[in-house]
């Protein structure tokens, strides 16, 4: 290929960085500037390469490198890009070629074309083929770092935009669920009422040796079982409005660790706490938080009561909290089999369960709960143990509350 620097650029795709259209918002600079983008950089010539890393390297930017298109489509089945920053004629495969196999193969990654032999004709192939856009050589650093500025805005606000929307969708969803499960439930009480009450007059009925009798409370405990399903059905079509004040977070945590703690002890079950004295109150609608606290406590007792007691079987519940970012962190941890990762998200599903005879309601109530305070609820792995850790996180101020 000629040298770059040599050839008069016939098109200038771009006005210069003075011109108002050329101008990046500050606003939306900051988007991109705290963007950690990754972007691969395609051309034959390792000057061309080289210069581009350095007209575009950011602390926050990942920056890779190809000498075709082939091996940038290797790089491809490797890791995902934001953007691709390709010359157009090179050996094996040229940037057009690359252009088109990305969009069809890669629709998210953008592509932004260079060359040092710019035409109309050209430039209208890359952008007809789904190029972001088309500069040639020479450039200024300043143009470079303009385009590609602007390229990755896009990209941002559109993660923000479809992230937004896959929000809605769920709160829709969420809605749907919850109502149908409201009116299931209401139809379903009274006729349960009925069989409670007929199976427990029939056990009466019955001495304890008569087999009648063992069919009579078979059926009691199966409907107490429904019972509680159509309670939780009615729990999760509630509409969570919490009423909040400044409560004491540690004093909740306290009664909560105190109403588990002869159930834990029954199952050799140690609770520890761990409270940071930099929290004191914070805005929460305490009962509604209790209910959060026990249900995700009473799990772990159940989890860790699943563990086989092997010699040397550790057998804790950890309750710690902490200062984060203007943030009271809560961290329930067990010591319980580990949950797999593929199952972090999906717990929080409504109808989810991986215990038998579970209705799978009870954590996607405290996600609704949690989020109804501005806050936000997640599962990770702790280290170094590997135990499961369920992360509440709950705003300090009632300005920081979402909407």
């Amino acid at each position: 290929m000629a040298n770059p620097a040599s050839i008069p650029s016939p098109v200038t795709a771009h006005p210069s960085p003075q011109d108002p259209l050329q101008r990046v918002s500050p606003v939306l600079a900051g988007v991109a500037d705290s963007f950690p983008a990754r972007i691969l950089v395609v051309d034959d010539e390792v000057t061309s390469r080289e210069l581009c890393v350095d007209f575009l390297e950011e602390p926050n930017h990942t920056l890779d490198t190809a000498p075709n298109g082939q091996e940038a489509l290797d790089l491809l089945k490797k890791s995902n890009y934001h953007l691709i920053l390709s010359d157009i004629n090179m050996p094996i495969i040229d940037g057009l070629q690359l252009l088109k196999t990305v969009k069809s193969q890669y629709p998210d990654t953008e592509v932004i074309l260079i060359t040092a032999y710019g035409g109309l004709q050209s430039a209208l192939e890359a952008l007809r083929n789904g190029a972001y856009d088309y500069i040639t050589k020479p450039f200024t650093r300043d143009v470079l770092r303009a385009v590609v500025r602007r390229c990755l805005e896009k990209q941002k606000l559109s993660e923000q935009l479809k992230n937004t929307q896959n929000e809605l969708i769920k709160k829709e969803k969420l809605a749907a669920v919850g109502s149908m499960a409201g009116w299931l439930a209401h139809r379903m009480r009274n006729p349960l009422n009925v069989i409670l009450m007929c199976s427990q007059y029939l056990i009466t009925k019955f001495t304890e040796k008569d087999e009648r009798q063992e069919v009579a409370r078979a059926i009691e405990d199966k409907v107490k079982i429904l019972e509680k399903m159509t309670r939780d059905f009615i729990e999760f079509s509630r509409s969570y409005q919490p009423s909040l004040s400044m409560e004491n977070l540690h004093k909740t945590l306290d009664k909560v660790i105190l109403s588990c703690a002869s159930r834990a002890k029954i199952l050799g079950t140690t609770v520890q706490k761990v409270f940071d004295p930099g929290i004191t109150s914070i805005p929460m609608d305490a009962d509604l938080m209790e209910e959060v606290f026990s249900n995700i406590i009473d799990n772990a007792t159940e989890t860790i009561g699943e563990k086989a007691d092997q010699q040397g079987t550790v057998k804790v519940i950890r309750v710690r909290t902490s200062l984060q970012s203007d943030r009271a962190h809560i961290e329930i941890t067990n010591s319980g089999d580990p949950l797999k990762p593929d199952l972090w998200e999906k717990i929080f599903e409504p109808f989810f369960t991986t215990k038998e005879g579970g209705t799978g309601l009870g954590l996607a109530i405290a996600r609704r709960v949690v989020e109804s305070h501005g806050g936000r609820i997640s599962v990770r792995s702790s280290d170094p143990e590997g135990w499961t850790s369920f992360l509440i996180e709950l705003p300090l101020h009632k300005k920081e509350m979402k909407p």
